[in-house]
């Protein structure tokens, strides 16, 4: 199986195949379904299917089952903003939200229409700046933060 049939599978048999799975650019879609985002995080992770087998043996939080059921349970239905959809606001997205345990560092926010989104830290920063000022702090006083903090100044993200 390819790649693409290897996740493709993989999500049919979570109940979740988003229609675009064959299309290489809706990443770049300002709105996305659920479906949509759970396959592009798959591809962000680099988590792929060796085999049939690998795929049934593994059910950890960190499997790609349960990178799927976390996503899941924490991302809305219908379709969501993106990071995409903020682009005017000229901020950056932190390349370890998106790649580094996602399903953990990514954020559904309530958006001041009523709607939601799935948004890293620094575009919730930029959408919401009272919150970047509770945001560093935490980067500063928590362990977790400075954690963080450090494997952002890595990649140029909000701990710089």
């Amino acid at each position: 199986m390819t790649e693409d049939e290897l996740i493709e599978k993989a999500l049919r048999e979570a109940g979740v195949f988003p229609p675009s799975v064959a299309d290489s650019h809706y990443g770049d879609k300002a709105i996305m379904t659920r479906g949509e985002i759970i396959e592009k995080t798959l591809r962000e992770m680099g988590m792929l299917l060796p085999s049939e087998q690998d795929a049934q043996s593994s059910d950890g939080p960190g499997s790609l089952s349960g990178v799927i059921t976390q996503l899941q349970r924490r991302l809305p239905y219908g379709n969501i903003k993106t990071c995409g959809g903020f682009r005017h606001l000229n901020a950056t997205c932190c390349d370890t939200c998106h790649t580094f345990q996602p399903h953990h560092m990514m954020k559904v926010i309530d958006l001041a229409d009523g709607s939601q989104a799935w948004v890293c830290h620094d575009i919730e920063c930029a959408l919401y700046p009272e919150r970047y000022a509770e945001f560093q702090d935490w980067l500063r006083t928590s362990p977790a933060g400075k954690m963080l903090s450090d494997i952002c100044r890595d990649d140029g993200g909000p701990g710089n």
